[in-house]
């Protein structure tokens, strides 16, 4: 219409113009020239439009393939880092060593970490191998997350110009994802896109740092033994439940049963092993009163290895493996022997024993990166042959350590301090507050390294009422333990300052065991009613986690730690001694509420569970005859789903619970 009505004028304009005066040309050439003018402009701003748009579309749809492309990198490469952080350098550890138990620490159902030392033997990772590691991983698992996304394969579609090629870098404070990957990416109507070849993140996480500290630590336990050295140290200072040599006045020989001395190594090892630091790293350093740890359990590695921003942990566990013998035994009992009574010395009984002891365990390293709270763990086993050091196919004659001991017997001799000790049963769920006397409560006492077992409380010890007591003298001691224990009860301890007619009291907590035997799980289909469920068993190939947690305040707790946790795991894979051992814990007397984690894994991945708080009945747990878990499952098990699921496992929880039988 427009273009219609604008022939028309020009041509009124043409004939009026032949009609005119000469003088008239002039303003038709005027005309003319605007004319001109408007038909450029108008060319011209169609093609700005033109051009600017495309560019603006291109713009975007690049920067959204390229910020995809980068969010898998940067997953897959943390996924890979935390497989490594776990397994002490390894994403997929060789069957070689997954398969022998004597090259591996086991630190959970799906993950193992390979020992960086056994032995004399050593097996580091280098940074090039674990580079190569995290590259291959890459390689095997960019094209499935980036061509996964349906959304992305709808809209677009991609030619590979070549194989995906990782180049990861361990630098000193982060690791950097290098990858190169040509892709030619077009719309549906085959137009070009983008054509991307480089792609580059990183992460925080100090990886270099690290590796250097763990591979540092493992070349000075080589040569410094420093864990056979505390190792020998804990059997030399002749703990009561630790016998190594001596010699005491009595006729009657002196007896301890082997499997009672394996425990208590164990569990010296357990809580000293913890104690060792290294210096330079982050830690709370021990105070003046505890001389002893802080020049044996201070560890300095070199002043090349100071660094703030990395904490290491030591650790041994009840779980760990640990290899025990000790000589000379008869039937499992350790035996002193006579050295009197004979006619000779008719007046005089002695009884004397020397034992000595083989024992190697693993020992589990955690470096942390206190910045981003990665850690990276690795492992080494620890030799004793004899009493003695020895990482060598044959025993390595090595001298005593130059440092003079006192026993537990010299020190707890130097008791001069009278207080008592009042021990108590407490029921105590908030609601329901019962405290009564509790007798035959095995009460001691530890200062530092030594322990003076101390005897039994006394129901109206010395008439003093409707209590359970005793008074016994005390070495001094500041900030000394004392502790009182007895089967069936939670254990209960009060720090103190050894003063003259102090009481201290301890209140011990009734527990019920559940073994597991008596445990049933029972897996249900995630649906609208689930009332009616019946419930399957748990498959061969899975494995259970049962977890209960009972939270309280108690100052004597540290950040985050349960007042009262118990757990077992159920798998075909486990051995079934193991298993036999395994019970769940529960406190008595009342009803009290626990926080319930149930996790089923299949194939290391997270199949159903449990995730709710359960008060439990004390009237039906006290005469318990078994305890059924029931789970919930989901029927999606895409990777999507069972993500979905999981989240909200809490809120599905709601519609079953545990059912005491």
């Amino acid at each position: 219409m427009y273009k219609k009505r604008f022939r028309l004028d020009k041509s009124s304009a043409i004939s009026s113009l032949f009609r005119q005066k000469n003088g008239q040309i002039t303003l038709f050439i005027i005309v003319g020239i605007l004319l001109i003018l408007a038909l450029v402009l108008v060319i011209s701003l169609k093609t700005e439009v033109l051009v600017f748009k495309p560019e603006e579309l291109i713009v975007t749809e690049k920067t959204r393939i390229e910020n995809l492309i980068t969010a898998c990198i940067q997953q897959i490469g943390e996924d890979a880092l935390n497989q490594i952080g776990i397994q002490g350098g390894y994403i997929n550890v060789p069957p070689t060593i997954e398969q022998d138990a004597s090259l591996h620490l086991r630190v959970s159902p799906m993950h193992v970490v390979p020992y960086w030392a056994y032995g004399k033997e050593t097996n580091i990772p280098s940074l090039q191998q674990i580079k190569e590691r995290t590259d291959l991983y890459i390689e095997n698992n960019l094209r499935t997350c980036v061509l996964a996304e349906e959304p992305f394969q709808e809209t677009y579609d991609i030619t590979e110009r070549s194989d995906i090629v990782a180049n990861t870098e361990i630098v000193e404070n982060q690791v950097i994802f290098n990858v190169e990957w040509n892709l030619d990416v077009q719309n549906k109507q085959g137009e070009t896109v983008i054509e991307v070849i480089r792609h580059v993140t990183e992460s925080p996480i100090k990886l270099k740092r690290l590796h250097a500290m763990a591979e540092k630590i493992i070349e000075r336990e080589m040569t410094d033994l420093k864990l056979e050295d505390i190792t020998q140290d804990l059997i030399s200072l002749e703990h009561p439940d630790v016998p190594v040599a001596g010699t005491e006045v009595r006729c009657s020989q002196k007896e301890w049963n082997v499997q009672e001395v394996k425990n208590g190594l164990k569990q010296l090892l357990r809580y000293n092993v913890n104690k060792l630091r290294v210096q330079g790293t982050e830690f709370v350093e021990y105070p003046e009163d505890f001389p002893y740890y802080q020049n044996h359990y201070v560890w300095n590695l070199g002043d090349e290895f100071i660094n703030p921003d990395v904490g290491v942990v030591f650790k041994f566990e009840d779980t760990y493996p640990f290899s025990f013998q000790v000589t000379p035994t008869q039937g499992g009992t350790m035996r002193s022997s006579s050295l009197g009574g004979t006619d000779i010395l008719s007046f005089l009984c002695l009884q004397n024993w020397k034992f000595t002891y083989d024992v190697s365990y693993p020992v589990l390293v955690q470096v942390h990166d206190e910045t981003t709270g990665y850690v990276f763990n690795t492992a080494f086993t620890v030799h004793l042959v004899r009493n003695m050091p020895d990482r060598e196919s044959a025993q390595v004659a090595r001298g005593s350590a130059t440092t003079t001991f006192v026993d537990d017997d010299k020190y707890c001799s130097q008791r001069r301090i009278p207080m008592t000790v009042t021990t108590w049963d407490l029921v105590d769920n908030g609601i329901v507050y019962d405290q009564q006397p509790l007798d035959n409560t095995d009460v001691s006492f530890t200062c530092i390294k030594f322990t003076c077992p101390l005897g039994k409380t006394v129901f109206d010890f010395e008439q003093r009422g409707y209590q359970a007591s005793n008074t016994w003298n005390f070495p001094y001691c500041v900030g000394g333990i004392v502790r009182g224990t007895k089967d069936g009860y939670k254990e209960d301890w009060q720090r103190v300052v050894t003063t003259s007619g102090e009481n201290v009291e301890l209140n011990l907590i009734p527990t019920v065991t559940i073994p597991l035997s008596k445990i049933n799980v029972l897996k249900h289909r995630l649906q609208e009613d689930m009332e009616n469920s019946i419930g399957t068993e748990i498959d061969d190939d899975e494995i259970v986690s049962i977890q209960i947690r009972y939270d309280k305040e108690d100052h004597k707790l540290v950040e985050n730690q349960p007042f009262h946790s118990s757990n077992v795991v159920l798998s075909s894979e486990i051995d079934e001694e193991i298993l036999n051992e395994q019970s769940i814990e529960f406190l008595a007397g009342a009803d009290f509420t626990y926080n319930v984690q149930v996790s089923i894994f299949n194939n290391e991945q997270l199949v159903g569970g449990y995730n709710q708080n359960w008060t439990v009945p004390w009237d039906l747990l006290v005469d318990a005859e078994g305890i059924t878990f029931n789970t919930i499952t989901s029927s999606d098990t895409s990777d999507m789903g069972l993500f979905t699921f999981m989240a909200e496992l809490p809120i599905h929880s709601e519609k079953i619970s545990p059912v005491i039988e």
